[in-house]
């Protein structure tokens, strides 16, 4: 695929409604450098854009449903009225909810070894920076999920509270399968 020419040829369609807007359903991408790019109205549904370059692009109105977005960078992108990103504020409404805050769970396994000045018992609040870029899926941060993730583990996982005030530092990446991430979270109990 010649990506300058889809891009010439989006472009026409967008000054005079002629030849056809760009069509990069399920397109590989993947490290594509499309920074400045207008692909406004673009369907990009399925397309494979993991670490693909879309800083200060022209997203507006193009369909992303279903797009790898891995890695991909889209700061200073324009994402106004885009179709098929994850609204963060819609996937957290599904999370358990107390007087003080979201519950969540965060598990503990020789895959994963706890910074040192972590205490792995209940009460203990847990604290880190966190890496706001959602289109990464694991990154710096306390990395939790719902209940219902699949690839959460039989044993070492914990029931955590993030508090109202602490909402602000949860980052919810686009391509989720039900891990997000935040700075700060409590330890409530151990379930198994």
């Amino acid at each position: 695929m010649d990506i300058q020419a889809v891009l010439a040829n989006h472009k026409l369609w967008l000054e005079n409604s002629e030849n056809g807007r760009a069509d990069l359903r399920s397109a590989d991408l993947s490290y594509a450098d499309l920074s400045y790019a207008n692909l406004s109205g673009a369907d990009l549904s399925y397309a494979n854009l993991s670490s693909a370059n879309l800083s200060s692009a022209d997203l507006r109105s193009a369909n992303l449903s279903g797009a790898n977005l891995s890695g991909a960078d889209l700061s200073s992108a324009d994402l106004s009225g885009t179709i098929g990103l994850l609204d963060p504020i819609e996937w957290l409404v599904d999370l358990e909810r107390t007087e003080e805050g979201v519950i969540a769970y965060k598990s503990f396994s020789s895959n994963y070894e706890a910074p040192k000045e972590w205490k792995i018992k209940a009460g203990s609040i847990l604290s880190e920076v966190v890496n706001p870029l959602p289109t990464l899926e694991c990154s710096c941060g306390i990395n939790v999920a719902k209940r219902s993730w699949s690839s959460l583990p039989k044993t070492g996982v914990w029931k955590c509270l993030i508090k109202w005030e602490w909402l602000p530092s949860v980052v919810v990446p686009y391509n989720t399968d039900g891990k997000f991430r935040c700075g700060r979270a409590q330890l409530i109990e151990q379930v198994n």
